[in-house]
């Protein structure tokens, strides 16, 4: 850890130091696990450029929620790749938010990519105002044990799957695959198993009904990083969708996935100031100068925890720490368990890599937290 106290004593506090060694693991690990599934990393889990860099040179692909995401992948990949097209085609970006604004849409159709979409009215959208681009039709499956379930927002029914496939192509558009998301940091893998025979389902009757060959499958994301000794493991979840996939697909489907979380939770790690101390409701309480409305946002938007650690020995207490805003919301936990601290000093927390630094705020006119890349 005293690389840690190094980088916070040059750069100053709050900083986010991003380990990309950690990165290039990660993706090797899953590429290893599950050799048939190319990796299309969700930029929404941390969209530092740093990040999509070290990604696209291993090879990654890129899942895309928004327009401006879509165009940090793009000029990304110009730039790293002279020969790269102004085209982009489904074998690099994927746009995987099924509603998209028509402005959205009418920027969207020259690149050409593969978007998602999951119901009538997105269908007609698309065909007035993307009609080049690429349809995977997003159904929607169970979400049980995962920590953000999605299939209350996003997926059509399974029972009219079908349909819908069928209406695309009757409207001159084009249905080259199936996808679906079993939640975030999914922890009960009989989703995955659920998913994808709902998926040969699918495919099979749109297939013989239409007459039209599906050519990819998107198994989205949700594989999960070990926060705690309670998670299973990753390899564990491969073999199963490796089995299954097998079992259930022809050797020529194209297989994706959109891992985000996976790709970077572990990768980053925050180190903050204590600024404050108190003594309040019978435990000690110390203030850093970071929180809920910037790093540790992931608290509330994402539904994880990240335990706050000091670098200082000494006897543990229950303790509390809360973020430098006004707002009593900026509370980070209310059970860490912390020696005795001292203003100025340092304290860290790991783990804190995805759906964190992407959703911080200047609420009060604190700044986010500065970005420090090692192992580049």
């Amino acid at each position: 850890m005293d690389y840690l106290n190094e980088i916070a004593k040059k750069e100053g506090t709050p900083v986010l130091i991003i380990d990309h060694e950690k990165i290039r693991e990660n993706y090797r690990e899953f590429k290893e696990n599950l050799p048939r599934v190319q990796a299309y990393y969700a930029v929404k889990a941390n969209s530092n450029l740093e990040i999509v860099k070290t990604l696209h040179n291993l090879g990654a692909s890129f899942d895309v929620a928004s327009f401006p995401e879509f165009m940090l992948v793009h000029e990304n990949i110009k730039d790293l790749d002279p020969k790269a097209q102004q085209d982009f085609i489904w074998d690099k970006i994927i746009y995987a938010n099924t509603i998209k604004p028509i402005e959205t849409l009418k920027a969207l159709d020259k690149y050409k990519p593969l978007v998602t979409f999951d119901n009538i009215e997105e269908l007609k959208k698309i065909k007035d105002h993307a009609p080049n681009t690429g349809l995977c039709l997003r159904i929607r499956v169970p979400n049980t044990g995962s920590m953000v379930e999605l299939s209350s927002k996003f997926g059509a029914d399974p029972g009219e799957a079908v349909d819908l496939i069928e209406e695309a192509f009757k409207m001159d558009l084009t249905v080259e695959g199936v996808s679906f998301h079993v939640g975030s940091q999914c922890t009960n893998f009989e989703n995955y198993m659920h998913a994808l025979q709902l998926t040969a389902n699918i495919i099979k009757e749109a297939e013989s009904r239409i007459g039209k060959k599906i050519n990819i499958i998107n198994i989205g994301g949700g594989f999960p990083v070990k926060y705690n000794n309670r998670v299973k493991s990753f390899k564990t979840l491969a073999r199963k969708l490796n089995t299954e996939i097998d079992r259930l697909f022809p050797p020529d489907i194209e297989i994706l996935a959109e891992p985000g979380r996976f790709m970077v939770a572990n990768s980053c790690v925050l180190v903050a100031k204590i600024i404050g101390k108190a003594f309040r409701d019978g435990k000690p309480c110390y203030y850093i100068n970071d929180g809920v409305y910037h790093t540790f946002s992931g608290q509330l938007f994402d539904h994880c925890e990240y335990p706050v650690k000091a670098f200082k020995e000494g006897e543990k207490k229950i303790s509390a720490v809360f973020g430098p805003t006004c707002d009593a919301l900026d509370t980070i936990t209310l059970s860490a368990e912390l020696p005795e601290l001292q203003l100025h000093d340092l304290v860290y927390a790991e783990n804190i890599g995805a759906y964190s630094i992407a959703s911080s705020t200047y609420f009060n006119g604190f700044p986010p937290a500065k970005i420090v890349h090692v192992n580049k």
